[in-house]
Parts: C-alpha cells; structure tokens; sequence
C-alpha cells in the first residue's frame, strides 16, 4: 500500500505537468500574438519611411496611439503569466504541506 506522502508527490507531479501543459499552450498564444502586432506594426512603420510627407505630428501621434493601445494588453498578458509562473512553485509546496 501507498504511503499518503508517496500519493500526495504523485498528484502533485499530475498537477504540475497539467499546470504546464496549459501554461505552456498559453505561452505560445501570447507569444504568436505578440509577433503578429510586431510585425504589423514593423510593417506600417517602415511603410511610413519609405513614404515622403507621411510624417506629419498628427499621423505620427494617432500611430504611436494606436501601437501603444495594440501593445499594452499584451504586454498584461505577459504579466500576468509571469506572475503564474513565479506563484507555481508557491503554489505546489502550499499542496504538498496541507
């Protein structure tokens, strides 16, 4: 028969890989969405560059608006699963404890 500590490291590490399946699934999402702003922004600002007289206060501005409005919910995103990672360890000791 099993020792309860024996069972409480198996549904710990079952945890654990579940956690890290869906944290990493999470990871790739933000990180394609990430790449897909970059790209689109890269894109209009070099486009920009290219063009003569496309560099007017109010274009420039509504741009950096518009990239600033696109970035900052990733960049939460971001945050937020950082904080996810750094609580995990936390979170699997406080299972193992109780």
């Amino acid at each position: 028969m099993a020792r309860d500590e024996d069972l409480a490291d198996a549904t710990t590490a079952s945890d654990s890989a579940t956690w890290f399946a869906g944290y990493s699934a999470r990871f790739a999402k933000i990180t394609e969405d990430t790449a897909r702003a970059s790209v689109t922004m890269a894109d209009r600002w070099a486009r920009r560059s290219l063009a003569d007289g496309e560099w007017t206060i109010d274009t420039v501005t509504a741009d950096a608006i518009a990239d600033w409005e696109e970035m900052t919910p990733l960049m939460g995103r971001w945050l937020d699963l950082w904080l996810e990672a750094l609580q995990q360890p936390i979170r699997g000791a406080s299972r193992r404890e109780g």
